[in-house]
């Protein structure tokens, strides 16, 4: 899946999610809380 605030990389079973917002430095949004849950959700946690 694609998302706009978080870059989502998977290798060797461990998934890394990274906050991807620079111009507003990482900060936390509905969007961001929304794209993690997706996220979590697609690795199987939710």
């Amino acid at each position: 899946m694609a998302y706009e605030t978080i870059i989502v990389e998977i290798e060797e079973g461990i998934a890394t999610v990274t906050l991807n917002r620079p111009e507003v430095l990482n900060a936390l949004s509905s969007q961001v809380f929304n794209e993690l849950a997706d996220a979590v959700c697609e690795f199987g946690g939710g």
